[in-house]
């Protein structure tokens, strides 16, 4: 359906409480399969062909003990494959050193970002949260990649999904060196810019970049204060952006002596200020600092340059605890979270690079929303329309259950409601061809079905939000997962 800006959004009685809790439970089988046509409610547009990869925390349990929190579950990829209008889907753990030996142990032997090894202090004393590669998955440079903010990438076969190893781009990145999970890549020379914060006893920025061909041209390393939490950046043509919050774990010893995880340890500081950080992508270093009242920013959305000033998208929230609630996703929750009120807004940020002024407002006709999404194209250069997931009032609002378009020139809101008891996660567009209108193109999502207690594969109409083109069922559930991308790709 469409909504116009004064329109009404769903608001239906909520129904079937916990409808939402076999998205996130364990898929432990490994799958290789194509999907009978006969099936397939729709019509796949003949025009879309190439690859969904799709990463996930697969595993969020061993031998029965639960992960403390959702972001620590063993990643798991997904590759769905539409080629001469048939559907393959294929999916695999990726082979880590946590996922392999806690296999064989039936038990949690590693810590994670939010989860402590059973038996205390001394089990968890002077260890690091271990990779889980369950964040992202990329294809560049002929190699695909599993992303984890904190640790390095591990390359996958991109036919088999077979692990091939963990990938430090032939020693480009050192021992100590993180690579994001939300690489940037220039739609019109392919180089792709990445970044790492690490650093003893001060946190450093290290910022990447990998040319067309996968070979790492550059890396340097800045101060950049206080360790704050950093998740997201975007690039324009010449600077690249990032959001540092005031997200900090200034006394680290609980975590080092092993009392806590290291969410536990981390707090959010309302006192201090929130710092955006301009960098130039030809030298990698930085231009500009600007900082505006704390705020709490995970992911960001597009941006471009125009004169001295750069617009750049973020979604934002005052404080930082809806990722606190992150680790409860595994009980059934209360119905008193108001997504649209007290969920993340759609920023632009204006920065000026002569004066170093900065404004923030809120993105006209957005809703609140996660997960943003544009044309790839436009990656760096001024885009009209963005994507994103929402949850809307429609009888089930446990998850991200709608798409919203934003048009940010006329602020005209566009929804796609999934309806009752289906829930998707980021929404990834393709476009129709090289020569199609911006936003003529595709979304194309899982979707877990309530109903049917398995998901699906959703071929949404990006322009008119409306029609689901294709509704293509899998014979299982996909655990709720966060990041991937469509190629145009297929190595079925």
């Amino acid at each position: 359906m469409n909504i116009a800006l004064k329109g009404t959004l769903p608001n239906k009685p909520r129904v079937l409480p916990g409808c939402e809790l076999q998205g996130y439970e364990t898929l432990f089988d490994e799958s290789s399969y194509w999907i009978d046509a006969e099936k397939i409610v729709g019509e796949i547009p003949p025009a879309l062909r190439g690859t969904l990869f799709l990463n996930c925390p697969g595993r969020n349990k061993i031998g029965g003990q639960q992960y403390g929190h959702w972001f620590d579950g063993d990643g798991m990829v997904s590759a769905v494959t539409i080629k001469d209008g048939r559907v393959h889907y294929k999916n695999r753990y990726v082979r880590t050193p946590k996922y392999v030996n806690e296999t064989a142990a039936q038990e949690i032997l590693y810590r994670g970002v939010g989860t402590q090894i059973p038996g205390g202090p001394l089990k968890n004393m002077f260890r690091a949260p271990s990779n889980a590669a369950n964040t992202s998955v990329i294809l560049h440079g002929n190699k695909l990649l599993a992303l984890w903010e904190g640790g390095k990438p591990w390359e996958l076969d991109p036919s088999t999904l077979e692990t091939i190893g963990e990938y430090n781009y032939e020693g480009g990145l050192s021992s100590m060196q993180p690579f994001s999970a939300h690489p940037r890549i220039d739609p019109h020379n392919h180089d792709l810019y990445n970044f790492g914060v690490f650093g003893i006893p001060k946190p450093k920025l290290h910022f990447y970049k990998v040319d067309s061909e996968g070979q790492m041209v550059s890396n340097t390393s800045q101060s950049v204060g206080d360790y704050a939490m950093c998740h997201d950046f975007a690039i324009t043509e010449k600077y690249a952006v990032f959001i540092l919050c005031p997200a900090f774990m200034r006394t680290p010893f609980k975590f080092l002596l092993g009392l806590c995880s290291i969410f536990e340890s981390i707090q959010f500081d309302r006192s201090e200020t929130t710092k955006v950080i301009v960098l130039e992508l030809a030298t990698g270093k930085i231009v500009m600092e600007y900082q505006l009242d704390a705020f709490f920013g995970f992911h960001l959305g597009n941006a471009y340059q125009n004169g001295e000033e750069l617009f750049v998208d973020a979604l934002c929230v005052d404080t930082m605890e809806i990722m606190g609630g992150l680790s409860d996703v595994f009980i059934e929750r209360s119905d008193d979270f108001q997504f649209l009120t007290n969920g993340s807004r759609f920023n632009r940020f204006t920065l000026n690079l002569a004066t170093g002024d900065v404004k923030k407002t809120l993105v006209e006709g957005a809703v609140a929303g996660e997960f943003p999404a544009w044309n790839p194209r436009c990656t760096g250069r001024e885009n009209r329309y963005t994507w994103l997931a929402t949850i809307i009032e429609n009888g089930t609002p446990y998850n991200f259950n709608a798409f919203q378009k934003i048009d940010h020139k006329t602020g005209e809101l566009k929804i796609h409601d999934f309806g009752e008891g289906r829930f998707t996660s980021e929404p990834n567009f393709t476009p129709m061809g090289e020569n199609a209108a911006e936003d003529e193109g595709y979304l194309v999502s899982i979707v877990y079905n309530h109903a049917r207690e398995k998901s699906e594969v959703v071929i949404v109409d990006a322009k008119d939000m409306q029609h689901e083109l294709a509704v293509i069922p899998l014979e299982h559930h996909v655990p709720f997962g966060f990041h991937g991308y469509f190629y145009t790709e297929t190595f079925v």
